[in-house]
């Protein structure tokens, strides 16, 4: 029946968005409605029209973001179906697109949706969350893009591209309140600093009061205090030299969301705390509980410096240089174990230092044909400790009732990854005539990945066993010589990526294309609680294939309607899988996947049946299959998973946004937006049990204000979830627990933006 339900709400989606369509087939559209539709994306690394890039690509404008309400990479799903987010045991967010995504812990995992700020990468998705914030537009790049965007985009890429310095002064300020005391304040200047020099100054900050309440006491949690700023300069140094200079920042002293206890569930019943059993189950969005002691929090800060220097040879080669540095720090408190007790209670801390630089040559030749050339070098440091807290855990309760040990205050679980990718790439795209094209590119990757972990017992132990510092830390894993030292492992992968396709542009309104690539994403190391040296073994490196056939079309200047069709076909996925470990019980472990598959399909629609009007509808279906791989569910049952879908992948995802702007007198406008956003139900782990099921829901969103018709100030109000669904975006099993994580109940609020 709940299939059925979430079937009927997608086809509500279509038959709305075609129903729409066909009240355009007689509008007359503008010259200035036509051109609203040709956003200019720089998918491959070259200005174009998002309609005629043969790929396919969802790109908003950063006012259509503010309006959506999407602060982050978290909130794309609003405007991009086939996107999803997922929030980690630890928070660390996870993307997927189409099905692609890898779930892990730690900061240093290797995403399959790879984050780029103005095309300079965010390696890891912890760094993401400074991204998205006074921008031009983001593009999101779905199916492998290894070829130019390089390894760990597997899924896809989201690329932010900040707004630039203007020509002349310009400067805006935008203010908001809401639901639970949150506030929003930012604003930016940008013009000339003489005739060849523009500078943008831009800064947010985004404030709230609690919204979770615990289920235990009168005590809540949930603040938000988080803080970005961006400092640009555009240089024209000579007629045929340009840099663009960057630097940015955020701060993130937030609260960590608490989650939501669902089932208890012994990892060594023997030893398990029967208080636990007396802790109410989850009731509502707000509902959660977490160690009063512990109070989850961040302390987080980033700093990111970018420079891009374009030299044009002559008027048909470009020499481009992108060199980008950024360093990422955490200290983080969180309790991922939904009780009051200390079963999980982790403070994790860690650094990033990323360090990336690409040169590339890039050309045209011919009628309509273009070629590109380089390489780039990434290398990157991550530390990262997990101190964690529990003596009421089943697993460490039972060092004392088997072994009479005394339970541990704490233990660290320690790595240090050191990460060095050098890569080669070239592509080329030839006009054959005005009507096809054919693409075919290369990228040549080799990886290194040194690794040193150790599980210790001892405050801050682990991390100075494995840097060096002199003391008396022990690591309690077992190597192969016995207990007392790190685990040292090194990771060298290389792989070929590729791409092959041919367009089809029989006039200006239709592009039919076809694709097929291949990319890769490397190898991964865990971060986890270690009682044996194997639990530390590397998932090596992914690969997946992609076969795509899609089309846009635009029938009228007041419609524009894209599609596709895809087949993938992936092998050694990467999975967070288990492994039986006694006295601990089930343990994660990575693992890979031998073989799965992935076919889907989509539709995106953008009509503008009347001058002001705009619906913008997307349906997305994805069937993900594993195929045969054994392995231990996360409740410790050995089994055969094949035929399973992903974890944390829903079949349908759809989404619908209307915006309708109208003259309310000769300087006064009004505007009217609601979104609409669709899943259908999917599984938080392997195995398919219902306690970590992910229900299906809809969200809907609704916004109205006035401005003025030269847009220098617009007064909106705004709400969303405005049904208060109770819906929550993960489910996992951890030591002792089942637990998830709710998605906000509804919020409102009004927001105010001048411009001048």
């Amino acid at each position: 029946m709940t299939s059925m339900r979430h079937l009927a709400t997608a086809s509500a989606f279509t038959v709305a968005a075609v129903l729409a369509a066909s009240g355009t087939a007689y509008a007359q559209g503008s010259d200035e409605i036509a051109e609203s539709n040709m956003i200019i994306v720089t998918a491959t690394k070259r200005a174009e029209s998002v309609n005629d890039v043969p790929m396919s690509i969802t790109a908003a404008s950063g006012d259509d973001l503010a309006a959506a309400g999407i602060r982050s990479a978290d909130d794309l799903g609003k405007i991009v179906p086939g996107f999803t987010f997922t929030q980690s045991a630890y928070s660390t967010p996870v993307y997927s697109l189409r099905g692609v995504g890898f779930y892990n812990y730690d900061i240093a995992s290797t995403p399959t949706v790879t984050v780029y700020q103005d095309e300079a990468p965010l390696p890891f998705s912890a760094m993401s969350r400074g991204a998205s914030f006074d921008l031009e537009r983001v593009e999101v790049l779905k199916g492998p893009q290894g070829l130019l965007f390089g390894s760990n985009s597997t899924g896809g890429a989201v690329n932010y591209i900040a707004a630039r310095p203007t020509s002349s002064f310009e400067g805006g300020i935008d203010a908001g309140y809401g639901r639970f005391n949150a506030w929003e304040l930012g604003g930016f200047v940008s013009g000339p600093l003489g005739d060849n020099v523009g500078v943008r100054l831009a800064a947010r900050h985004e404030g709230s009061g609690d919204w979770q309440q615990s289920t235990t006491r009168n005590e809540t949690l949930g603040k938000r205090n988080f803080t970005q700023m961006r400092l640009q300069f555009d240089i024209q140094a000579s007629e045929r030299l340009t840099a663009k200079l960057g630097v940015s920042a955020f701060w993130d002293k937030s609260d960590v969301q608490a989650a939501q206890l669902i089932q208890v569930n012994p990892l060594v019943p023997p030893a398990v705390d029967a208080r636990l059993f007396a802790f109410p189950l989850a009731s509502g969005a707000r509902a959660a509980d977490w160690t009063a002691s512990l109070q989850p929090k961040r302390d987080d800060r980033q700093a990111q410096a970018t420079a891009r220097f374009d030299y044009e040879i002559d008027d048909a080669v470009t020499l481009t240089s992108l060199t980008s540095y950024a360093h990422y720090k955490q200290n983080d408190r969180v309790d991922p174990d939904a009780t009051s007790l200390q079963i999980v209670d982790t403070i994790d801390r860690g650094s990033i230092k990323a360090l990336f630089q690409e040169i590339r040559l890039s050309g045209e030749f011919g009628e309509g044909s273009r070629w590109i050339i380089g390489g780039n070098y990434e290398n990157n440091k991550v530390l990262e400790t997990q101190t964690l807290t529990s003596t009421s855990g089943s697993g460490f309760r039972a060092f004392n009732l088997f072994f009479g040990a005394p339970i541990p205050d704490a233990i660290d679980i320690s790595s240090s990854q050191k990460f060095r990718n050098l890569a080669a790439f070239a592509n080329v795209d030839f006009a054959f005539n005005d009507q096809i094209t054919a693409h075919a590119g290369l990228r040549y990757t080799e990886t290194r990945n040194r690794f040193v972990g150790c599980t210790g017992n001892s405050a801050n132990g682990a991390l100075a066993l494995i840097l060096g510092i002199p003391g008396n830390p022990q690591c309690t894993q077992f190597n192969a010589t016995g207990a007392g030292a790190p685990t040292f492992n090194t990771l060298k992968e290389d792989n070929l990526s590729w791409r092959i396709g041919l367009d089809f542009t029989p006039n200006s309104d239709t592009l039919v294309y076809a694709n097929v690539s291949r990319g890769f994403k490397i190898g991964a190391f865990p971060l986890i609680p270690a009682a044996l040296a194997f639990q530390y073994d590397p998932a090596t490196q992914e690969k997946l294939t992609a076969y795509e056939i899609g089309f846009k079309l635009s029938p009228s200047r007041a419609v524009q309607i894209n599609g596709a069709v895809f087949y993938y076909d992936y092998s050694d996925k990467q999975v967070l899988g288990s492994d039986n470990v006694p006295p601990f019980g089930t343990l994660n472990r990575l693992v890979n996947i031998p073989k799965s598959k992935i076919k889907g399909a989509e539709i995106q629609l953008i009509l503008r049946p009347v001058e002001g009007l705009t619906l913008n509808g997307g349906l997305t279906y994805v069937n993900t299959r594993i195929g045969n791989f054994n392995n231990i569910d996360p409740f410790g049952v050995s089994r055969n998973f094949q035929g399973e879908a992903y974890p944390n992948t829903p079949k349908w995802q759809g989404s619908l946004a209307a915006d309708y702007e109208f003259p309310v007198s000769g300087n006064l406008n009004g505007f009217l937006g609601a979104n609409a956003t669709m899943r259908s139900k999917t599984n938080g782990g392997l195995g398919e049990y219902a306690i970590l099921s992910i229900d299906g829901y809809t969200l809907i969103d609704l916004r109205a204000g006035v401005g003025s018709d030269d847009d220098r100030w617009k007064l909106s109000i705004w709400g969303r979830n405005i049904t208060d669904k109770y819906y929550w975006t993960n489910a996992y099993r951890i030591a002792d627990v089942s637990a998830r994580f709710a998605g906000k109940p509804a919020t409102y609020g009004a927001t105010l933006s001048f411009r001048y």
